[in-house]
């Protein structure tokens, strides 16, 4: 299946919002991360924003959008409805943590939290198609919001380094960790259903990752650059953090977790396009 870039971006920006929210909710919890979550809510909302605009880019005629809500139990319905939503509580958020209002930025925040744990499962299961045998799996929602934990709680954690209070830069990268732990088992999650999906055939066979045509861009782009750097560069920040309440060069330890953020954003991209690659159909399903 040819590659549909407008859908591909859209789902990797609603990853950095997805993840950025869950740091920000996990912070709101614990009383953390004030000092950033203005600028984290401001680049949340703005890669929704664009995702959205872009994800129109995808129909042929993007004026027909609103013709969707004629039908309110389709995948791509309940897409726009949890985007819209998800829209309303950023926008609302972002002006509580500008305006300083705690009490309402934590509920506000946790909201978005969850909303953010969805996002991306709600935008990944509308690929959900029997038809489709490499598609057709909880696995492929998940791996959409594995891949956003792992870029949007990275980034998050950085910004806590440059920005926030010293004292919280030891938890900021503790759940930059978890974010990318859970990238690399939900996105190997998908790469083990892609081997067990039933009605296999060459074009959307294991076989193109491990060795075939599809294996430069498995290995590298998504096992080493994808996967393995991030958690390595994500330990290094922890091991460099420590359990200091001063931080001693705060550039180098952001740098790190950006680099990780930068790699995660690599590897997201091309295990959709290898998505992409084996999203081919059962013929019999289609011309029975």
């Amino acid at each position: 299946m040819d590659i549909q870039w407008p859908l591909l971006i859209f789902s990797v920006l609603l990853g950095v919002t997805s993840g950025c929210f869950v740091f920000l909710g996990v912070g709101e919890i614990k009383g953390k991360f004030k000092d950033v979550r203005f600028l984290g809510a401001l680049i949340a909302f703005v890669c929704l924003a664009v995702g959205g605009c872009v994800s129109v880019l995808h129909m042929g005629h993007p004026e027909r959008a609103t013709h969707l809500l004629g039908n309110l139990g389709s995948g791509l319905s309940k897409e726009l409805f949890t985007v819209a939503i998800m829209g309303i509580v950023s926008l609302v958020y972002l002006v509580l943590a500008k305006k300083d209002y705690p009490g309402a930025s934590k509920v506000f925040g946790i909201i978005g939290a969850v909303l953010g744990l969805v996002l991306p499962v709600v935008a990944g299961a509308s690929y959900l198609i029997a038809a489709r045998p490499a598609w057709d799996s909880f696995t492929l929602p998940l791996m959409f919001l594995g891949s956003g934990l792992g870029i949007g709680m990275t980034l998050m954690a950085a910004l806590v380094v440059l920005r926030g209070k010293a004292d919280e830069a030891a938890f900021a990268v503790k759940l930059a960790l978890v974010g990318v732990v859970a990238m690399v088992v939900l996105s190997l999650a998908y790469v083990a259903w892609i081997a067990m999906a039933p009605y296999q055939a060459e074009s959307r066979s294991i076989g193109r990752l491990i060795s075939g045509d599809l294996a430069l861009a498995f290995w590298l782009g998504v096992v080493v650059v994808g996967l393995a750097l991030p958690v390595a560069l994500t330990l290094v920040a922890m091991k460099s953090v420590g359990k200091s309440t001063e931080l001693s060069a705060p550039k180098n330890l952001a740098g790190y977790l950006f680099a990780a953020c930068a790699c995660s954003v690599v590897g997201a991209v091309v295990l959709r396009i290898i998505m992409y690659g084996v999203g081919t159909s059962v013929e019999q399903f289609i011309y029975r």
